[in-house]
C-alpha cells in the first residue's frame, strides 16, 4: 500500500543575528510533527534552512568586514550546529545562495512576467531594512514626525527607486475568498482575522519585487540607469520551500511527489511573518497555478516577564545554554508540551524546571522505576498477560490506553501537541494512582494478583513512552530497550502479550530530578 506523504517546512530563517529560543520553538515543533507522522506511517520530508539575501545582510557583512557570502556561510554553520546539538535531523536544508535555488527564482520571475503579473514602475514609500518589509503610512507608527515598524519598532526609511511590481491587488478578492472557503488553512484564528482586517479588507497594494539600491541578491537581466535589478528578498525566500525539493530543476521527482501530488503540505511559522507566508506566498503560488500548502500552522510568541524578547530589553533567551544545562530532549519536550500555539507563552527557567520535574521525574520516571523495581523483586522471568484474571480496575486502565491514544492522535493531527502530551502525562498520573489503590507491595503473597497489576502497568508505560517518542526519540528508545521491546508499532499498543516472560530492567536513571 502506497504511503501518504507529509512535507513540513519551517520558515527559512534570516541569519542576521544570534539564534534565540524562537528559532528553537518553530524548528522543534516541525521536527516533532515530522516524527509523529513518520510514526503513523507517512512518507515524510522535513525542510528547514536560511534566507541569505537582502540589504540587511549586506550591511551586516560590511560591519563585520566580510563579504556577504562569507558572512552567510558563517551564520549557516551556527544554525547547522544548533540543530546538531538539539538532535534535530532534517531531509532538506535550503540556502537561498544555492545555485539551484537562484535558477528556480529567476525562472519564477520570468513566468510571472510572461503571465502579465509583473510590471515595471517606480516605488516611493517607507521601508524597514531590519524587517525587509515595505510599509504604508497607515500601517506604520508615527512618532515625533518619524515612522516606525508596528511590530519590531525599527525606524522606517523613505526610499524612491525604479522597481518591478507584482500585481498583488489583482488577487485581493481571490485570497479573501480562499480564506473564507478554507477556514482551517491557518490554524491561528486570531492571525487569520488580523490578516483579513488589517491587509485584505483594506485592499492589497501591488508589491515591489525588485530593488536596485543594493546588489546582494538574485540578479535578473533587467537594468535601470545601468543598475541591475535584484529580486526582493521575500519573493526570493518564499520559493525556497519548493526549490528545496527540486521545483523547476532538472530532477523534479521530489517536487512532484511531495508538493504537486503530495497529500499534506504543512508550513510552520511564527505569527509576525504570517502576512508574507499566508497572503503573499499563496498568491504567488496561485499565480503560477501551483498547489498551496494544505495547512499553515501559525504559533504565537514566546515572551518573558519583561515582555516580548528584544535586545534593548536584555531579555533574549539563547538556546545553547538551556541545551547544555538541561539536555536537548528535555528542552524539546518542555516547549512542545507547554506552548499552546494560539497564545503567547511566558517563558522562565523556573517554569522549565518545574515542568520537567513534575512531568518526567516525579510522574513518568517515577512510574517506570517503581514498576520495574517491583517486577524484579518478585518475578525472575517477568510478568505475563492473563485476561481471565483482570478485575474491573485493570480493564479500566487498559481501556484508557485506547482513549488516551485516540485523543493524543486527534490533538497531534490538529497541531496541539501541548494537549496531546498533557493527556499522555495525565494517563501516567492515573497509573501512579492505580499503584496507590492496588498497593502491590502488599501482594507478595498473592503473586497471581501482583502479576496482573504489574503487567497492566507495563502496558500503560509502553503507551505513554510511545506517545512521547516523537519529541524524545533517544530517551524513549532507551526505555523500550529496558522493557525488551523491539519492532515498535502502533499495533503493539494493543498487543497485551508483548511483555510475556520479558525480563525488564532500568539500567540508568533517565528522568533525574533537577535541583534549583
Amino acid at each position: 500500500m502506497k504511503k501518504k506523504t507529509f512535507y513540513i517546512t519551517t520558515p527559512i530563517y534570516y541569519p542576521s543575528g544570534n539564534l534565540h529560543i524562537g528559532h528553537l520553538l518553530t524548528t522543534t515543533l516541525a521536527w516533532m510533527y515530522a516524527n509523529y507522522k513518520r510514526q503513523r506511517g507517512y512518507d515524510v520530508v522535513f525542510s528547514t534552512g536560511i534566507d541569505e539575501h537582502g540589504q540587511k545582510i549586506q550591511q551586516k557583512a560590511l560591519a563585520n568586514n566580510m563579504t556577504p557570502q562569507a558572512y552567510v556561510d558563517m551564520q549557516a554553520e551556527k544554525f547547522v550546529d544548533l540543530w546538531k546539538k538539539l538532535d534535530i535531523d532534517y531531509q532538506v536544508f535550503s540556502r537561498t545562495t544555492n545555485k539551484n535555488h537562484e535558477e528556480t527564482v529567476k525562472l519564477v520571475f520570468e513566468k510571472m512576467l510572461e503571465k502579465g503579473f509583473i510590471y515595471s514602475g517606480s516605488y516611493e514609500g517607507l521601508y524597514s531594512i531590519s524587517d525587509e518589509e515595505f510599509m504604508t503610512k497607515s500601517q506604520a507608527i508615527l512618532k515625533d514626525g518619524e515612522y516606525f515598524h508596528p511590530v519590531s519598532g525599527q525606524k522606517l526609511e523613505l526610499i524612491k527607486e525604479e522597481s518591478y511590481f507584482f500585481k498583488m491587488s489583482m488577487f485581493n478578492d481571490w485570497i479573501k475568498q480562499y480564506f473564507l472557503n478554507h477556514p482551517n488553512f491557518i490554524t491561528n484564528k486570531a492571525t487569520q482575522k488580523e490578516l483579513l482586517n488589517n491587509f485584505i479588507d483594506k485592499g492589497l497594494e501591488d508589491l515591489s519585487v525588485t530593488r536596485i539600491t543594493f546588489d546582494w541578491g538574485i540578479k535578473i537581466d533587467k537594468k535601470d540607469n545601468d543598475k541591475q535589478h535584484v529580486i526582493y528578498v521575500w519573493l526570493d525566500a518564499l520559493f525556497s520551500y519548493l526549490s528545496g525539493i527540486g521545483y523547476l530543476s532538472k530532477d523534479q521527482q521530489q517536487y512532484e511527489k511531495y508538493w504537486a501530488n503530495g497529500d499534506e503540505r504543512v508550513h510552520m511559522l511564527a505569527k509576525e511573518i504570517s502576512r508574507f507566508h499566508a497572503i503573499y506566498w499563496p498568491i504567488f503560488l496561485h499565480s503560477l497555478d501551483l498547489n498551496l500548502p494544505t495547512k499553515e500552522v501559525v504559533h504565537s510568541w514566546i515572551i518573558t516577564p519583561e515582555g516580548k524578547m528584544s535586545k534593548s530589553k536584555g531579555n533574549v533567551v539563547e538556546p545553547l545554554p538551556l541545551i547544555e544545562k538541561y539536555g536537548a530532549e528535555p528542552v524539546k519536550y518542555f516547549f512542545s508540551s507547554q506552548i499552546n500555539i494560539d497564545n503567547d507563552f511566558s517563558f522562565s527557567e523556573d517554569l522549565l524546571i518545574n515542568v520537567l520535574n513534575a512531568d518526567l521525574a516525579n510522574n513518568f520516571g517515577n512510574l517506570l522505576n517503581r514498576t520495574v523495581k517491583m517486577i524484579n523483586q518478585s518475578f525472575d522471568n517477568g510478568t505475563i498477560f492473563v485476561e481471565n484474571n483482570l478485575l474491573d480496575i485493570d480493564k479500566h486502565l487498559l481501556a484508557e490506553i485506547t482513549t488516551t491514544y485516540e485523543f493524543y492522535c486527534e490533538q497531534m493531527d490538529n497541531y496541539h501537541a501541548d494537549l496531546a502530551y498533557h493527556k499522555a502525562i495525565e494517563f501516567s498520573k492515573h497509573m501512579n494512582e492505580y499503584i496507590d489503590k492496588n498497593e502491590p507491595w502488599k501482594l507478595k503473597d498473592n503473586l497471581e494478583r501482583l502479576n496482573v497489576v504489574l503487567n497492566t502497568l507495563l502496558q500503560g508505560i509502553y503507551a505513554v513512552n510511545y506517545m512521547l517518542s516523537p519529541v524524545m526519540p533517544k530517551t524513549t528508545a532507551k526505555v523500550f530497550n529496558f522493557l525488551c521491546q523491539e519492532n515498535l508499532s502502533e499495533s503493539k499498543l494493543f498487543d497485551f502479550k508483548k511483555f510475556d516472560n520479558k525480563h525488564v530492567d532500568v539500567k540508568e536513571i533517565l528522568f533525574a530530578r533537577i535541583k534549583k
